[in-house]
């Protein structure tokens, strides 16, 4: 999988979809490594998700509501808490079901993916993400090496993974080898 010449990539990359998020850390957070792996509540915890920004969502227009209505929105916080009680209870297999699948450029020693705000170059980030229904999810640290900016005021950051262990580069090299093949069998005549 290995390219032979310095002037190419170290990895073979695709585009696919990946469940998928990220963490801009601060210098103090970097200090701190990852855990090894990590469960679903410090996933929700650790992780911004879709799921933080509907609960924001929900909770500001539950507040407009009990200007107009003390009954409704004492209703709604009640729904709303049981809905977060349901979610910390289906643990990891839910997460990887309410993490956005965008779409991104893989290889074994990085990813590049877009995103909607300025990330600047040198910057480490923790990336999430899962390969497969099946498979535990990947916790990566990575550094910024490219950010390009596009007209649309969206971004482009090719992050480069750091201390990968020879287990996480195993999955990522056979996820996109899996990911190759049925490319090839999907293009071949039935």
């Amino acid at each position: 999988m290995k390219e032979s010449t310095p002037q190419q990539r170290a990895y073979y990359r695709m585009d696919t979809m990946l469940p998928f998020s990220y963490r801009v850390l601060t210098d103090e957070e970097a200090s701190h490594p990852l855990p090894a792996t990590a469960d679903a509540a410090f996933i929700e915890r650790y992780f911004p998700s879709a799921l933080s920004e509907i609960e924001t969502r929900v909770q500001e227009t539950i507040e407009t509501i009990r200007e107009k209505s003390s009954l409704m929105a004492e209703a709604l916080t009640a729904l709303n808490d049981k809905l977060n009680f349901i979610m910390h209870g289906l643990g990891e297999e839910a997460i990887k079901h309410t993490l956005p699948t965008v779409p991104v450029n893989i290889s074994a020693g990085g990813l590049s993916f877009s995103v909607n705000n300025a990330i600047t170059n040198n910057s480490i980030i923790d990336l999430l993400l899962f390969l497969n229904i099946q498979s535990e999810p990947l916790l990566l640290r990575s550094h910024v090496v490219k950010v390009i900016p596009h007209p649309d005021a969206t971004f482009t950051v090719a992050v480069e993974f750091i201390n990968l262990t020879e287990e996480m580069r195993r999955q990522l090299v056979y996820f996109i080898q899996t990911k190759e093949l049925e490319l090839v069998r999907h293009k071949q005549p039935a």
